[in-house]
């Protein structure tokens, strides 16, 4: 993917994180909003917090340790609320080398921009052909924006991982609903429009889905049933001092 790709979401603040804080609600709707607090997380701060979580561990520490250590504090805060008719679960904790790299070589991140730069990954059939993909949302300064960040969707052949399709203007969760397209589940993510709240239906057409703000775009998610992925509830974990997993971590 080349930098060109990204001028939309370079425009925003380098140190904007967008967020959507979710509850249930009794009559089924969901209300969604952008955190103001988590939009003043800066780069430094970042920084700080991972040079702190280094301290932690020793320079020899195995890297199964770390990755323990990360889904412990992970599970210290809880997975997003989510509506009646939608389960969830939050991305995967393990540090995934091939994944880490694939993203650094597609978006051409530079070497300073590992240590700000967090991955989130889920497994997801999303063609029910019993083969998992593998969604993961990347955001920081350099592959994020006021509108949401960058993500890819991955499938493995051979031992490989293989990027079907890049997404931008991404926020969590994605919800893959049960109802499918042309074989395929819809995704419906978070959508901010002048800072409304909204959803963008993605429905795979033509061999891909379509961007973001040209889904079918809906109020709520009243009457969706699915599963949510990166249901991660970032704005706590923020504020926790949980980051996410880094570039700089192989």
């Amino acid at each position: 993917m080349k930098n060109k790709k990204y001028g939309i979401l370079l425009l925003g603040s380098l140190a904007i994180t967008v967020t959507l804080s979710i509850s249930a609600c009794g009559n089924k709707t969901l209300n969604a909003q952008k955190d103001t607090k988590a939009a003043e997380v800066t780069e430094e701060a970042a920084q700080k917090e991972s040079a702190q979580t280094e301290g932690t561990y020793s320079e020899n520490a195995d890297s199964k340790v770390t990755s323990v250590a990360n889904e412990k504090e992970t599970s210290e805060v809880p997975m997003l609320k989510l509506p009646e008719g939608i389960t969830g679960m939050k991305a995967e904790t393990k540090p995934f080398k091939e994944l880490r790299d694939l993203i650094i070589e597609d978006m051409e991140v530079p070497e300073e921009y590992y240590e700000t730069t967090h991955y989130f990954y889920n497994y997801i059939d999303l063609n029910d052909d019993g083969k998992d993909e593998i969604f993961v949302m990347v955001t920081g300064p350099y592959t994020s924006g006021s509108g949401g960040s960058s993500a890819l969707l991955l499938s493995e052949n051979g031992g490989k991982l293989h990027v079907v399709q890049e997404f931008t203007l991404i926020n969590e969760p994605i919800v893959v609903s049960d109802k499918l397209d042309n074989g395929y589940h819809e995704l419906i993510v978070p959508y901010y429009n002048e800072t409304k709240a909204q959803f963008s239906v993605l429905k795979y057409k033509n061999g891909a889905y379509p961007n973001v703000p040209d889904g079918e775009i809906i109020n709520s998610l009243e009457g969706v049933k699915g599963k949510a992925i990166i249901a991660n509830d970032r704005i706590n974990e923020v504020q926790a001092g949980i980051m996410g997993l880094n570039l700089s971590e192989e």
